[in-house]
């Protein structure tokens, strides 16, 4: 006898067209609010500014546009945002340049003599060397190790390939690893292993990086690894 399947209720069927409708539409919205936060991010130096502005103009703040509220206040956004992108592109122009290195290793060695604030700038300065890209040697090689326990494996980064002064204090070889966090990969764990603690894999930090921002569901293709 072949049994009849279970009818759903209408409740139910509404459910799930109500979750399917809302996985659907949540990556394009995740997307925007990234955006939105973004540009505002970027505006915020820029629109302060104009907003210490905009009133000299107006002394008797009369006919002045309301700039904190509307659609008045978008267009401010943006605008801030434009001109904002426009100053960081021509930083990073003239950083390429001889006055724009030696400009910014000046900056660098005058933080860098400031108590704590130093070391602060170092940490954060390396950390955005090593997702963009431009300090390679950071992430040397992306790794598989044990963790939390054995028999769970996770993804990590080779960040030194001897650390000596752990070395000596634990009595054996060993290399540091960071682990990080999904899907910020900015936070996470520093180990230190013993080289054969780790296992050895053919992704690039670029990828090992879009895996983790992807809650692990973008994986390169095999046959590309080979």
């Amino acid at each position: 006898m072949t049994e009849t399947p279970e009818k759903s209720s209408f409740g139910s069927r509404l459910g799930h067209n109500f979750l399917t409708g809302m996985f659907l539409v949540l990556p394009l919205g995740l997307t925007l609010y990234v955006i939105s936060f973004l540009v505002g991010l970027i505006a915020s130096p820029v629109e302060s500014i104009f907003q210490a502005v905009f009133p000299l103009f107006f002394p008797n703040k009369e006919g002045m546009p309301d700039f904190k509220t509307g659609l008045n206040h978008a267009v401010l956004v943006l605008a801030s945002a434009l001109v904002m992108a426009v100053i960081l592109t021509g930083l990073g122009f003239l950083s390429k340049r001889l006055f724009g290195k030696l400009l910014q290793r000046w900056f660098a060695s005058l933080l860098e003599r400031m108590p704590g604030l130093g070391a602060l700038y170092n940490s954060i300065r390396q950390m955005v060397d090593a997702l963009s890209g431009r300090n390679k040697d950071t992430f040397r090689r992306v790794v598989m190790v044990e963790f939390p326990r054995p028999g769970m494996w996770t993804i990590a980064f080779v960040t030194h390939e001897q650390p000596t002064v752990f070395s000596q204090a634990i009595g054996k070889p060993v290399v540091n690893v960071f682990i990080p966090a999904a899907p910020a990969p900015t936070t996470g764990v520093i180990l230190h292993l013993s080289p054969d603690e780790v296992r050895e894999t053919k992704l690039t930090v670029g990828e090992a990086l879009g895996l983790l921002m992807s809650f692990g569901s973008v994986i390169p293709k095999s046959a590309d690894k080979s």
